[in-house]
């Protein structure tokens, strides 16, 4: 499950950024001289891929963690995103941003087995999707104008943002279960889906490889919490909160 549900994901991912990549080409050519641009971009996509760890600090995460044979790091993931940063002034975007990262991992209970000694097996899969709009400074200037066509990027240029948006998430958990009145064991699935507000910091740095490509390192940390649903009554928001550290390409549009 684990393959299915990362391999889809980034098939999906890898597909729509190559799309993103192929259109803004063109019009990238038409715009770079010898190490120059021909005037400052009006936009920067950035594609990246790293790691989130989450925080998993509800309810939900506290009995899983003791009933089943799962810990909390089992919740962070690989993750990717997407960054459309519009250029309000010469050191400050407006960006529309979108992440992705899901893990599945299979279980068992900690302390009890079935009547023929064998394990009561289950699976836990978590994705989410945070959607969020930003302000984002760049601390030093993205580059400088020689005469009145040649714009040079900067080599390096650190930044910092905030946004506000919105975490869509899924959440199933299948297999085999223990009525907690009965002792009887039974198989069942648990599913829940919704959404959850966000706020979101980060920072950064860009380091350009070429006028229109620069290497971005990139460092989040998303807040989110959200309702559970019906097959999860009992439990408080489940949270949906984390770090992500990533590495990307950004193209000079």
């Amino acid at each position: 499950m684990r393959q299915g549900i990362v391999g889809v994901a980034g098939r999906s991912w890898l597909a729509g950024a190559a799309m993103l990549v192929a259109a803004a080409v063109p019009a990238s050519a038409q715009g770079t001289g010898n190490g120059y641009l021909f005037g400052a971009p009006d936009a920067q996509l950035t594609v990246r891929g790293g790691w989130f760890i989450a925080s998993a600090n509800s309810s939900f995460y506290s009995q899983a963690t003791r009933d089943f044979t799962l810990s909390k790091s089992d919740f962070s993931s690989p993750t990717l995103g997407a960054e459309l940063g519009i250029r309000l002034a010469p050191q400050l975007d407006f960006t529309l941003d979108a992440a992705w990262s899901g893990m599945s991992k299979g279980t068992h209970y900690r302390n009890f087995v079935d009547n023929n000694n064998q394990e009561i097996e289950q699976s836990t899969a978590l994705r989410r999707v945070p959607l969020t709009v930003n302000l984002k400074a760049f601390l030093a200037p993205r580059g400088r104008s020689v005469g009145r066509l040649a714009y040079i990027p900067s080599k390096v240029v650190p930044w910092v943002g905030v946004g506000a948006g919105a975490t869509w998430y899924s959440l199933e958990q299948s297999g085999d279960f223990i009525n907690t009145t009965s002792g009887a064991v039974y198989n069942d699935k648990f599913q829940d889906s919704g959404w959850g507000p966000a706020l979101q910091g980060m920072g950064g740095v860009d380091v350009s490889l070429t006028p229109r490509i620069a290497l971005t390192g990139d460092a989040r940390y998303l807040w989110s919490k959200a309702s559970m649903g019906t097959d999860f009554q009992g439990y408080d928001k489940i949270d949906l909160s984390g770090v992500s550290l990533a590495l990307g390409v950004t193209f000079r549009l």
